[in-house]
């Protein structure tokens, strides 16, 4: 008995010994969330077990000294890259990048810097404390994928920057497998759709849309359409109407229903109103027709020909405020005509995404009666105005302090996403043998009250194309592109991986004030009740040991 006893107990010590040294190589966690948040969702699986060679993730946030909202970052980045890993049946290779340790000269992270900056992931300037002293760190919040040679860059750092910084990590965190799973799909081979522009109807500089199209074209492919020379739009998987300049005809209209009737999906960015300069007054605006008003209706929805101002969240423009001895004082003053647009946070296609910079937006309205989903996209903060047009607009008015009483309007909605069976705007079409009333599959549009969300400024001096969302007066970039391009994937997607969008991380920040008033008692409570529960665990051993051997 005493032999088998040894035997247990120096096999019970061998297999502790063989879990630690092998812990490093074999990894596993059981998801116990409600919704799933770490458990990859099914559109992530299917992509992965579609790579169809290896892949290199180099992640650029390696180092000991990452502030801890980063350092969070990292691991949540590596655990999901982890899991992947797991999943997926191709070799999937991640590498640990440490930026100032890999790259110790000036020299080599300039060259970095300019390459990662070309990927789409520009670097974070950090200012933190570090043992009471106040640090600058310069940060690569973002992953390079490499099949092969290609190489597809992924932003990692991606939540609301009107959000606290905790809740921005917490957010990009929460986005983690969508931005990594869509680099992904980048690189592997995939059925590409078919987009049509409607050129003819839009007098928008080519060099202003250069950004979106480009954007686009790494996934789809884009063709400019004739809808006066074309009978019809089959063969397109869907359509965009960007800021047409003139009304669309009946006949062209005609055409559109009964393309998003029959399955196809549509995105329309467009205007309400019309602004033009009027000199030493400010800007009229009048309402602005475009000819799809009778279908959006019938679909459930109306643009009106009116501007949003909102008081609270908006762009600035640079205004002359007074003189500065003998020459003109520019200051950026706030200009609620551009107002920053908030996405619905409890729906895939907008959830955590930065603010959408907008021009002169209108509002939009549901139809009742209309037996099909809207889901509400776009939408202002509770500080707004409505201008109906026609009206005039005073520049004098920007740069005004806020005054709460004069922006009473509520939240505004200016984006929608309509979703169903679509029944034809047009009762009957007798010449039309293919003509469809009703339809039998699915169908989805988005509509938006802004055309200017998906244009690109232009640097003339560098002649060159500014980012989407650009602003160059506050040399910020907001989130336009990611808004426009989950609206795509979403329409067009048949394997969608805004699915991964979903999920979510609840933030549990300790509730400050208890720790001012009570910081002390907490902490006596958290060290003296492990060390009292091991003290009677203790004594409870050796009174059972004693009364066991003395009997």
């Amino acid at each position: 008995m005493k032999h088998l006893k040894r035997f247990s107990a120096y096999y019970l010590i061998g297999l502790g010994v063989l879990l630690m040294v092998m812990s490093p190589f074999v990894r596993g966690r059981f998801d116990l969330s409600e919704d799933g948040k770490y458990t990859l969702s099914e559109s992530s699986e299917a992509i992965l077990e579609s790579i169809d060679a290896p892949l290199l993730v180099q992640v650029y946030l390696g180092g000991d000294d990452l502030p801890g909202g980063f350092e969070r970052l990292k691991k949540e980045t590596l655990d999901l890259l982890s899991d992947m890993q797991s999943s997926s049946g191709a070799n999937i290779e991640v590498q640990l990048i440490d930026v100032h340790d890999e790259y110790p000269t000036e020299e080599s992270r300039a060259d970095l810097t300019r390459q990662l900056d070309s990927l789409g992931i520009p670097p974070t300037n950090l200012v933190h404390k570090d043992n009471g002293k106040q640090v600058q760190q310069l940060v690569f919040p973002g992953l390079v994928i490499s099949k092969g040679a290609l190489k597809t860059g992924v932003l990692l750092l991606k939540g609301n920057k009107l959000a606290s910084p905790e809740e921005a990590i917490n957010q990009s965190i929460e986005g983690l497998e969508f931005e990594i799973i869509q680099g992904i799909q980048q690189l592997l081979p995939q059925e590409r759709k078919k987009i049509g522009f409607f050129v003819e109807y839009s007098t928008t500089p080519a060099i202003a849309q250069i950004d979106l199209i480009n954007s686009l074209k790494r996934k789809y492919d884009l063709y400019p359409v004739d809808l006066a020379a074309s009978k019809t739009l089959d063969g397109l998987d869907g359509i965009c109407v960007l800021q047409p300049s003139r009304e669309f005809s009946e006949e062209d209209t005609y055409k559109i229903d009964q393309f998003i009737v029959k399955g196809g999906k549509a995105i329309f960015l467009m205007d309400g109103v019309k602004i033009d300069t009027v000199e030493k007054q400010g800007l009229f605006i009048s309402p602005k027709k475009n000819g799809l008003e009778n279908i959006f209706f019938h679909y459930g929805l109306r643009l009106n020909t009116n501007l949003v101002k909102d008081g609270q969240l908006s762009g600035m423009i640079p205004l002359n405020v007074g003189n500065l001895g003998d020459k003109p004082n520019i200051q950026l003053m706030p200009w609620p005509s551009y107002p920053l647009l908030k996405g619905n946070p409890d729906f895939i296609l907008t959830k955590n995404l930065d603010a959408i910079y907008g021009k002169f937006t209108s509002t939009i309205d549901t139809i009742a009666g209309v037996a099909l989903h809207k889901t509400p996209l776009l939408r202002t903060s509770s500080y707004t105005q409505v201008s109906q047009s026609p009206s005039m607009i005073s520049v004098n008015s920007a740069g005004k302090d806020f005054d709460p009483d004069a922006y009473t309007a509520g939240v505004q909605t200016t984006g929608y996403l309509v979703e169903g069976m679509f029944r034809s705007a047009f009762p009957y079409a007798s010449q039309d043998t293919n003509f469809v009333a009703q339809g039998k599959t699915s169908s989805a549009i988005i509509l938006v009250g802004d055309g200017d969300i998906a244009l690109n400024g232009v640097d003339y001096a560098a002649k060159q194309a500014l980012p989407i969302g650009f602003d160059p007066f506050l040399k910020n970039t907001f989130s336009n592109k990611d808004f426009l391009l989950n609206a795509f994937t979403y329409l067009l997607d048949d394997n969608s991986p805004l699915l991964a969008r979903s999920k979510s991380i609840q933030l549990r920040p300790l509730d400050k004030a208890k720790i001012q008033a009570d910081g002390t008692f907490y902490q006596v409570i958290n060290i003296a009740v492990p060390l009292l529960f091991a003290t009677l665990l203790s004594l409870a051993v050796v009174f059972y040991r004693k009364r066991k051997y003395n009997r």
